[in-house]
């Protein structure tokens, strides 16, 4: 008998069983076994590299990667309106990867999608990884459950979105990431939903001075849930080889922070 999870359902907040929400739907290449690493066990080993998991102690998802977030009204409701168009769009995205393996920046047009299901489902997704106490998730809690809701604050929130081809995935809750460049400084709250063949990252109280990733796809909030588009999308693509947010380093840029920490004294 499986065990049964009780919490506070990530999107309408009541209390009761909580069902398993695949992160992304089962049917945008979720369906397997996945296998779960913590960040703990993943820094218990400081000379192992991010993608060398063997050996380390994870959890055994048989269903997919997911977690115990949602009621089953939300789970229902955000897998009929909004699970189909995000894993149409995924499929398509995937068949387009393929199909040009050099490539690093894919520009296509994309006919007759809804925009408004695919970035509800999106934002479904960073509620249920992140904390239910966090207010400052509230105006997204209710965009996602009314499915006529459009125009997110872009002075509050800003989403992003990039391709991969990597199967190394993660999920981010929110983060401050804080960086340096040529004199200036700059301080972000974010977090990512990194599976193939999409990255998200969603930015809190996005400022003008940060260097963000991807590609903004905030507007599709302007559209109504029935609304389709036909667009130019050009996306960039970024290989995701690291727990790290924002991080998009190839293996061989990892390997050579490995060998210059090493050579200037640093573990």
């Amino acid at each position: 008998m499986s065990r049964k999870n009780y919490g506070l359902c990530a999107l309408c907040g009541k209390e009761g069983e909580l069902t398993f929400e695949h992160i992304p739907p089962r049917a945008a290449f979720n369906s397997n076994r996945a296998k779960i690493v913590t960040l703990d066990s993943l820094l218990s080993e400081p000379e192992r590299r991010p993608w060398q998991i063997e050996g380390l102690h994870y959890n055994n998802l048989q269903k997919g990667m997911g977690m115990a977030s949602l009621c089953k009204k939300c789970n229902n409701d955000t897998g009929t309106l909004y699970g189909e168009e995000y894993r149409k769009f995924a499929l398509t995205i995937a068949k387009l990867l393929q199909e040009n393996p050099n490539l690093d920046n894919l520009a296509i047009e994309i006919e007759r999608f809804y925009p408004a299901r695919i970035i509800k489902q999106v934002i479904s997704m960073f509620c249920s990884i992140n904390n239910y106490d966090d207010t400052r998730l509230n105006a997204l809690r209710e965009f996602v459950l009314d499915k006529h809701k459009t125009m997110l604050d872009t002075s509050k929130y800003k989403v992003s979105m990039y391709y991969t081809r990597s199967r190394y995935a993660r999920l981010l809750p929110f983060t401050v990431s804080v960086h340096f460049d040529e004199g200036t400084s700059g301080i972000m709250c974010m977090s990512e939903i990194t599976t193939y063949p999409f990255g998200f990252i969603l930015y809190l109280d996005p400022t003008d001075n940060w260097n963000y990733h991807g590609t903004d796809i905030t507007s599709f909030s302007q559209f109504d849930y029935n609304t389709p588009v036909s667009a130019q999308l050009s996306v960039p693509i970024y290989e995701v080889n690291n727990w790290a947010i924002e991080d998009y380093r190839t293996k061989e840029e990892i390997e050579a922070g490995y060998k210059h920490d090493s050579e200037n004294g640093f573990k």
